[in-house]
């Protein structure tokens, strides 16, 4: 046993511990394509970067970050791509922690859109009711227009 896990055990604590990769960013070919799509249809006076970390919150350095950003009229957006939806609540969980350490005015949780993906929505529906099923069209319009789109899930 690991002195971590004997340590959990003894404040009745279940050990967990989450590893991050180091150096540059790797990102999926399709998910990186898909991303730039959609961020491309912002125009001004909205501007996206991608790969956004989060603000320093703790001793050591923070290792995780927004997909994307986009910014504009003094709010942002928080961008999450899942281009295939395995275990719904750790996806839930990620991007929970990730909002409480960075609020942000929205959010974007953006799924490919699969069978398999749709499947997964509809079957888990009562974990995304904070994230309201989005119309590709408004949000697309809205970014069309230079406005931040409303916190939801969008199919792209």
């Amino acid at each position: 046993m690991l002195e971590f896990d004997r340590i959990a055990v003894v404040l009745g604590l279940e050990p967990s511990i989450r590893l991050y990769p180091g150096g540059t960013p790797v990102r999926d070919q399709a998910q990186a394509s898909r991303l730039a799509s959609f961020l491309r249809v912002a125009r001004p006076p909205m501007s996206s970067r991608t790969e956004v970390v989060l603000p320093q919150t703790r001793e050591f350095p923070e290792r995780r970050a927004w997909d994307a950003v986009l910014y504009g009229q003094g709010e942002r957006t928080a961008v999450e791509l899942e281009t295939r939806l395995r275990d719904v609540q750790t996806v839930r969980r990620r991007h929970e922690l990730k909002r409480r350490d960075d609020p942000t005015e929205h959010f974007l949780l953006l799924v490919a859109d699969t069978r398999h993906n749709r499947r997964v929505l509809a079957e888990f529906a009562e974990l995304f009711v904070d994230l309201p099923r989005l119309r590709p069209s408004a949000v697309l319009a809205a970014l069309a227009e230079g406005r931040h789109p409303p916190t939801g899930v969008l199919l792209v």
